[in-house]
């Protein structure tokens, strides 16, 4: 049995098993990948002491600083059940079982899907949640963002130097990204905003040829070969015990020491109810978490 296990390997998570190792705690850490969100981030330059640096890059070196202090990582891990007994966390995933003292729970967001005709058929044939990733593939094509804040500006910023035309799909009446994210879509010549949209349909037979969509009452179908699909995430909570507390966005309530409502289960980062979801405010609270399991323990 090990005294504590994380789940989840984004900043919050590699951010506690480093202060949890160097409090000489056993600890074991439990992720489907690391480095989340922030992996799939293009240049990061509001993390304190780097100008500018990749998402890709700053989660190297967390991940080199946590096995520096000897954390064991167990990557390709699906958490599917979690639930005490006793004194003590029992963890199932697809392929093992584990026990642990105290738990924290770290496991971020993941992408909200359209959930419309086509998507999942031509999911990897055209349909792509990660612009960084993927909008290399679609040189001199064109491609459809759907979406309207952040994430959706983001990506189709990353498109503007390689596609060919960028058509950004709103529901909402005005863009909702931060204002110099969204001068630079607007003074785009590349890029179209289509407000007021609804996605109804992804096209096509083997991979994507078109896009149906609904503006105030009018469908319109078009031409694309590439979708990115940028409209937020959510969290992933189906394994909790009904005991563990949730906002109506389904995130962890946690109070001031990232305590949960089941005693030794604590929580950090995005998929908690704390305001501001930022890579530097989820590394300090999987640091803060990681303390609190630690005086937890010590009782």
């Amino acid at each position: 049995m090990n005294e504590l296990i994380i789940i989840g390997a984004g900043p919050a998570g590699l951010s506690a098993a480093l202060y949890a190792a160097r409090k000489m705690l056993d600890v074991l850490v439990l992720t489907q990948d690391v480095g989340g969100q922030l992996a799939l981030s293009g240049n990061v330059e509001n993390y304190l002491g780097f100008k500018s640096i990749k998402g890709i890059d700053l989660v190297g070196k967390f991940e080199e600083h946590v096995k520096e202090n000897n954390v064991k990582v167990v990557q390709g891990s699906q958490v599917i059940k979690l639930k005490k007994k006793r004194k003590k966390f029992l963890i199932e995933t697809k392929k093992e079982k584990y026990e642990a003292g105290a738990v924290i729970i770290t496991g971020g967001k993941k992408h909200r899907k359209l959930n419309v005709p086509g998507e999942e058929r031509l999911a990897r044939k055209g349909v792509v949640y990660c612009a960084i990733c993927d909008a290399p593939l679609f040189k001199d094509k064109a491609v459809a963002v759907v979406g309207g804040g952040n994430s959706a500006l983001s990506a189709a910023i990353d498109l503007i130097p390689i596609a060919k035309k960028i058509y950004l799909i709103t529901m909402n009446k005005e863009l909702t990204g931060e204002d110099i994210r969204r001068k630079r879509i607007i003074d785009s010549k590349k890029a179209e905003i289509i407000y007021s949209a609804s996605t109804k349909e992804i096209l096509g037979d083997k991979f994507v040829t078109g896009i149906k969509i609904d503006i105030s009452g009018r469908e319109k179908i078009i031409d694309v070969e590439g979708i990115f699909v940028e409209i937020g995430w959510e969290t992933d909570v189906s394994f909790l015990p009904k005991e563990v507390k949730l906002n109506k966005s389904k995130e962890i309530i946690v109070d001031k020491e990232n305590k949960t409502s089941l005693s030794g289960l604590f929580a950090a980062g995005d998929i908690t109810d704390i305001a501001f979801k930022q890579d530097i405010i989820a590394a300090g609270e999987g640091a803060k978490a990681a303390l609190s399991a630690y005086e937890y323990l010590k009782k």
